[in-house]
């Protein structure tokens, strides 16, 4: 169990870590801060992988132990993602001069089946 744990561990340090890389350049491109965008497609295919493989591990663990408890929720991820997304819609609105990349838009839409389709898994685990 506790190789288990750690394993988890290091692929959500991995899955923050590049979520964290990956929402800062975005920031940074979208706000005309630096041109990082020839970086977009490449950050977003780490980050999508690596979350992947995180939600995939916790799932097979989930149905995997008897006991399995995750501390940690999918809805941040989602949340975060949402309040980035929101930002980018109103400012794009406001002000012609931004614009929002697709890849941005894909790796929003990914989390959020990744987020459902994990919890669909947790849900039919509890029953």
């Amino acid at each position: 169990m506790k190789k288990n744990k750690r394993e988890l561990l290091f692929w959500r340090a991995l899955t923050n870590f590049w979520g964290v890389i990956t929402s800062i350049v975005f920031l940074v491109t979208f706000f005309n801060v630096w041109d990082l965008s020839y970086l977009l497609t490449d950050l977003t295919i780490i980050y999508l992988s690596i979350l992947s493989i995180f939600a995939g591990v916790k799932e097979l663990s989930r149905w995997k132990s008897k006991s399995f408890l995750s501390k940690y929720n999918g809805e941040i991820f989602v949340l975060s993602w949402t309040m980035l997304m929101v930002l980018f819609i109103v400012v794009t609105a406001y002000n012609k001069n931004y614009h929002m990349y697709s890849q941005f838009t894909a790796t929003y839409l990914s989390v959020l089946g990744i987020f459902a389709i994990s919890l669909k898994s947790k849900n039919l685990k509890q029953k």
